[in-house]
């Protein structure tokens, strides 16, 4: 518990006085951690680093991250001490609606949203590199899309976690989605050299005309009519509507600690609010003991309750962020945590079944200078929806 906690707070970003005068990167994959290094050494800034770090991981990780998906961008600016929240989460097409994974009695149909074209998203996180590049980047988009573009052309060794992954979800794919993949016709078994010519030129069209060379032209056109033959109600109108989005991100305290973190869509710099906010009314102390880590998990088990009551899009639906980060409603959660026994589930509503996902990716960056980045991206599930 004691080390999940550090690996959260770990994450967050707060304002520096002075540059490291070094960098630092840490990725789930070693060919993403490289493409970030080669953007610092060739002179770009952290800014460049997260682009083609985020390129990276949808070439060699496709169980976490991908071009049909999406993720969030925290950023911190030396140079002025700005940060910004970019928001590049999938979009849903315009056609979508409340009943379209119910069946003819009102009852969900739960593969729907999870498998096959129907479920898909209008991907955002191609927008999100474009924009990150351009207003906040040193080098060229083409430059920060290199790694990627190689790895994707000239092929990646696959790695014994990643051919598990292959194994486990081969059947949830369809034809087309295996072809990409196949090796002699089978999952990519470990130390086999994944090739995808295919992500390779469509990444090679975004690295020369940005914006328009995923959302529009060849790509846009192959998406949508793969999306649409395979069931799907993409059009090219909503490719083309997409944007990434700046956000305001959160800022919280915890005691002398001034900690800078997402705000919605992601859910989770409202929880670790609450998080922290009920920990300093409980005057917690980290030290190991068995009081420290019962303390612990009943602010984590609030918190994880109102997110799943109160937190979504605050594009579409309201969430009351003052209200859920105050710290009047912090004092108040923590005031019925008994010092000395859980509490109840049946006594924090909802208590909905959830499994958290495993297969999200996460990475940061931070450059001498002190500009970083902390940025999850995600498909959903391993392989998205297949």
């Amino acid at each position: 518990m004691r080390a999940l906690f550090i690996l959260l707070t770990g994450l967050f970003l707060g304002s520096a006085t002075a540059a490291p005068g070094k960098h630092a990167i840490a990725t789930a994959h070693p060919l993403a951690t490289q493409a970030g290094a080669q953007m610092l050494k060739a002179g770009g800034n952290a800014f460049d680093a997260a682009v083609a770090i985020s390129a990276a991981l949808a070439v060699v990780e496709p169980t976490g991250s991908g071009f049909g998906g999406g993720g969030f961008w925290l950023l911190h600016r030396a140079s002025d001490g700005e940060e910004i929240f970019l928001d590049g989460r999938e979009m849903a097409p315009a056609a979508s609606s409340a009943d379209m994974y119910l069946d003819e009695k009102g009852k969900a149909i739960a593969s729907l949203s999870r498998d096959g074209a129907l479920a898909a998203g209008i991907p955002g996180q191609a927008a999100a590199l474009v924009l990150l590049s351009r207003k906040y980047g040193r080098l060229p988009l083409s430059r920060s899309l290199a790694p990627a573009i190689a790895y994707a052309r000239q092929g990646f060794v696959c790695d014994e976690k990643l051919a598990g992954a292959f194994a486990a979800h081969w059947s949830r794919m369809n034809d087309e989605a295996r072809e990409v993949f196949a090796l002699a016709g089978k999952p990519p078994r470990s130390g086999g050299r994944i090739v995808q010519l295919d992500l390779a030129q469509s990444l090679e069209r975004l690295a020369e005309k940005g914006f328009a060379g995923f959302y529009e032209g060849p790509t846009a056109e192959r998406l949508v009519n793969a999306v649409r033959g395979a069931g799907g109600i993409w059009t090219r109108q909503d490719l083309r509507n997409y944007r990434a989005l700046e956000r305001a991100p959160v800022e919280i305290f915890f005691r002398t600690l001034r900690i800078v973190t997402a705000p919605p869509p992601s859910a989770g710099g409202i929880t670790m609010a609450q998080v922290f906010g009920q920990l300093e009314a409980l005057d917690w102390r980290d030290d190991d003991s068995a009081h420290s880590v019962h303390l612990q998990t009943e602010a984590m088990r609030r918190a994880y309750r109102d997110r799943a009551r109160w937190l979504g899009d605050a594009d579409f639906v309201r969430v009351p962020m003052k209200r859920l980060t105050s710290t009047s409603y912090s004092r108040n959660l923590a005031r019925n945590i008994d010092p000395d026994k859980a509490t109840p589930s049946a006594e924090l509503p909802p208590a909905a079944a959830f499994v958290e996902g495993r297969d999200t990716t996460h990475f940061s960056v931070m450059d001498a200078q002190g500009n970083r980045v902390a940025a999850p991206l995600s498909i959903n599930l391993p392989f998205g929806s297949a």
